[in-house]
C-alpha cells in the first residue's frame, strides 16, 4: 500500500488521467483537421505516436518532480530520480528515431528485387512518355445537396447535378468523372481533396438546391482540389421556369474558369443547355423517373413517371428515351405484367423520331432484341454499335453489348467490352458483376468470384447469385454458396437440397416438380430474385426440364457454367441454345473458341479448363 500512497502523493494518477483525456482530444482534432488542410498523410500518425510515447514520460515526470511554492523541483526523496529521468529521455529518443527511420518489422527489399524494380521502371519510362498525374481540365460533379424543406426533393437536386455533368461531358477537351463514380460519394463524410484524389480530377463542382413553390435557389462552387481553393462560387435565385437558363449559366461559367486556368482564351459561349421541354411538371417527373431507373429501384414507378412526363409533353424526346430504357429492362428484372419489350420499342422509335442522335434510345432497341426468343443477335449488336457510336461514353450501351458477346459464348470479347465500360465508369456495379460472370464461365473462377465479392462489398446489386454459387461449389466453399443464395432470398432448406444435388449427383434427390410444390415462392422469378426454373433444373441435372421452361429468356448464363457435370453437349443444353437462336448466329458469323461445328447442323462445345488456384 505504501507504493499506492506514494503514487497518489506525487499525483501520478491525476497526471496520467489528465494526459489521456487531453491526448485523445488532440488526436481527434488532428485526424479531422489535417486532411482538410492537405497535410501529408504521415503527419497525423506522427503526432499520435508522439502522444503515445509521451504518456509514460509524463508519468515519470510526475514521479520525479514535485510542485513547490518555489516552483517545479526535482524530488530528491525519490530514489534514483536523476537516473530514472535520464533513462526515460534516452528511451524516448530511441523510440522517436525508430519511428522516423521506419519499423524494423518491415523487411527491406533485397538488392536483386530493387534492381528488378528499377529495371522495370526504366523500361516503362522508355516505352512511353510519362503522363501528367492529373488532367488540368478534369472535373467531377458531385450530387448537389437538397436544402429544400421537402426531403423527397433530393431527386431534383441530384437531377440538376446530373444535367450539369451531361453538359460538361460534351465539352471538347474536358475529362469528366462518370456519374456513378462521382455519385458514389453522396452522403459520405469525406473531404473534397480526398474525393478528387480517388477520382483523379483537378476540379470538383459541388453545390446545393433549395426549391420552394416556383422559386429555386442554386448554389454552385468550383474547387481546385490541388490547392483547396474556391475558383468559382455563385448563388442563383430564380423562378423554377428559368431552371434551364441557370444550368446554362453555371456550365458556361465553369468552362470559362477551367479554360482560363490553363491559359486558354474564352471563345464565347461554350455549351448550350437544351430544355427539351417547356413543361416543368414533365421535367420534374422525368428527373424523378430517371433517378429510380439509374438506381434500379421501384422500376414500375419509374415507368409510370416516364409515361407521365411524355403524357404532359408528347414532344419530350428525352422523356421517351428514358421510357424506352426503363421498359427494356423490366423483363430481365422479373417484371412481366405488361408487354414491356413492345412498349420499349414503341418509346424508342418515338424518341429517335424526335431526335435521331439519342444514344440510349438506340441502346434500348438493342436491348429489346434480347428480350425476345429467339433472339436476333446480329440486329442487337448492330443497334448497340450505333448507340456507342453516337455516345462513346454510354457505359450502359457498352454493358448491354458486352452481355450479348457473353451470351453468345465469346467470353474474351465480352471481357474486353466490360473493361471499356469500366474505363468509362469505374464504379459501375453491373459492369463489375457481369465481368465477374464472364471470368467464371471462361475458367477464371477464382478471379471471377473475387471480383464479384469486391463488387458486392462496394454496393453492387447481387445479380446472378445462383450462378456464382455454382462456381463456388468446386472450391468446396459452402459458406460462400449459402451467402449467395441468401442474397436471392432462397430458403436455407431449399439451398441445402440443391447443393447436395450438385455435390452428390449419385444420390437420390427430389425432382423439380416436387420442389416446385414444396417451395413455390423460392422458385418463382421476380424482381427480388434472379432464381428460377432454369437454374434449379440445371442443378438437379434435369437439363430437358431446363430447356422446356416456357419463360426461357436470354438473361441467364446458366448454359455456360463450367461447374455442372454433363451440362454442355447435353440435349437440354443444345435445345436451350436453339430456342435462343445462338447456333443460328454461329453458323452465319462463326463459332466461339470453345465450340466448333460437327457436320452440317450439329456442334460441340468444350468445358474450359479451370485455372490454377481453383
Amino acid at each position: 500500500m505504501s507504493l499506492i500512497e506514494e503514487l497518489k502523493r506525487r499525483k501520478v494518477f491525476k497526471v496520467g488521467a489528465a494526459y489521456l483525456v487531453v491526448g485523445w482530444l488532440i488526436i481527434e482534432v488532428v485526424a479531422t483537421v489535417m486532411p482538410q488542410l492537405n497535410f501529408p498523410e504521415w503527419a497525423p500518425r506522427l503526432i499520435t505516436f508522439v502522444i503515445l510515447i509521451g504518456f509514460p514520460i509524463a508519468l515519470v515526470l510526475a514521479w520525479v518532480f514535485e510542485v513547490t511554492p518555489e516552483g517545479v523541483k526535482l524530488d530528491t526523496r525519490a530514489a534514483g530520480s536523476k537516473r530514472v529521468l535520464f533513462a526515460s529521455a534516452v528511451l524516448a529518443a530511441l523510440a522517436l528515431g525508430w519511428y522516423v527511420r521506419g519499423r524494423p518489422a518491415a523487411a527491406p527489399a533485397t538488392a536483386t528485387a530493387q534492381q528488378d524494380a528499377s529495371s522495370k521502371a526504366a523500361a516503362a519510362a522508355t516505352a512511353a512518355p510519362a503522363k501528367p498525374a492529373i488532367d488540368p481540365r478534369s472535373i467531377a460533379v458531385l450530387p448537389f445537396l437538397n436544402m429544400s424543406d421537402d426531403k423527397d426533393n433530393s431527386y431534383f437536386a441530384d437531377g440538376i447535378s446530373e444535367e450539369l455533368l451531361n453538359v460538361l461531358v460534351k465539352v471538347n477537351g474536358f475529362s469528366v468523372a462518370s456519374r456513378t463514380s462521382a455519385f458514389a460519394f453522396k452522403d459520405k463524410e469525406i473531404s473534397t481533396a480526398q474525393i478528387a484524389r480517388q477520382l483523379g480530377v483537378k476540379y470538383v463542382l459541388e453545390g446545393s438546391v433549395r426549391k420552394q413553390g416556383d422559386e429555386v435557389r442554386i448554389t454552385a462552387q468550383l474547387i481546385d482540389a490541388l490547392t483547396d481553393r474556391h475558383v468559382f462560387s455563385e448563388t442563383y435565385d430564380r423562378k423554377l421556369a428559368d431552371i434551364f437558363k441557370v444550368q446554362d449559366e453555371i456550365a458556361n461559367a465553369i468552362v470559362d474558369t477551367v479554360r482560363s486556368s490553363v491559359g486558354e482564351a474564352s471563345t464565347g459561349k461554350a455549351v448550350t443547355v437544351r430544355a427539351d421541354t417547356d413543361n416543368l411538371n414533365a421535367y420534374q417527373s422525368y428527373l424523378k423517373a430517371r433517378e429510380l431507373f439509374i438506381a434500379r429501384r421501384e422500376l414500375k414507378e419509374s415507368v409510370r413517371l416516364f409515361e407521365h412526363a411524355v403524357e404532359l409533353d408528347p414532344k419530350f424526346a428525352r422523356g421517351w428515351e428514358g421510357l424506352a430504357a426503363a421498359n427494356s429492362i423490366m423483363k430481365s428484372w422479373g417484371i412481366d405484367d405488361r408487354d414491356y419489350p413492345a412498349l420499349a420499342e414503341k418509346a424508342a422509335h418515338r424518341a429517335i423520331e424526335l431526335d435521331p442522335k439519342l444514344s440510349m434510345a438506340w441502346a434500348a432497341l438493342g436491348n429489346v432484341e434480347q428480350a425476345r426468343v429467339p433472339v436476333d443477335w446480329a440486329k442487337s449488336l448492330d443497334t448497340l454499335d450505333r448507340a456507342i457510336e453516337l455516345d462513346p461514353k454510354n457505359s450502359t450501351a457498352m454493358l448491354w453489348r458486352s452481355n450479348v458477346w457473353l451470351k453468345l459464348g465469346f467470353f474474351q470479347k465480352a471481357i474486353a467490352d466490360y473493361d471499356r465500360c469500366l474505363a468509362v465508369d469505374p464504379q459501375y456495379g453491373h459492369c463489375k458483376t457481369w465481368k465477374a460472370l464472364a471470368l467464371v464461365v471462361s475458367g477464371e473462377q477464382e478471379q471471377g468470384l473475387a471480383l464479384y465479392d469486391l463488387a458486392l462489398s462496394a454496393g453492387a446489386t447481387p445479380h446472378h447469385g445462383p450462378l456464382f454459387a455454382t462456381a463456388a461449389i468446386p472450391r468446396s466453399n459452402r459458406l460462400q454458396w449459402f451467402l449467395y443464395m441468401d442474397a436471392q432470398r432462397i430458403s436455407p432448406a431449399l439451398s441445402r437440397i440443391l447443393v447436395n444435388a450438385i455435390t452428390h449427383p449419385e444420390l437420390a434427390h427430389p425432382n423439380y416438380a416436387q420442389l416446385e410444390t414444396s417451395y413455390p415462392d423460392d422458385l418463382k422469378n421476380s424482381s427480388d430474385s434472379n432464381f428460377d426454373r432454369e437454374v434449379a433444373c440445371m442443378w438437379l441435372g434435369e437439363f430437358d426440364c431446363m430447356a422446356s421452361d416456357p419463360g426461357l429468356s436470354s438473361n441467364y448464363m446458366f448454359h455456360w457454367l463450367p461447374g455442372v457435370p454433363g451440362l454442355r453437349n447435353s440435349h437440354g443444353f443444345k435445345a436451350t441454345l436453339e430456342r435462343l437462336g445462338v447456333p443460328e448466329y454461329w453458323r452465319k458469323h462463326g463459332y466461339p473458341p470453345q465450340c466448333h461445328a460437327v457436320g452440317a447442323s450439329d456442334y460441340s462445345c468444350d468445358v474450359p479448363a479451370l485455372k490454377a488456384g481453383v
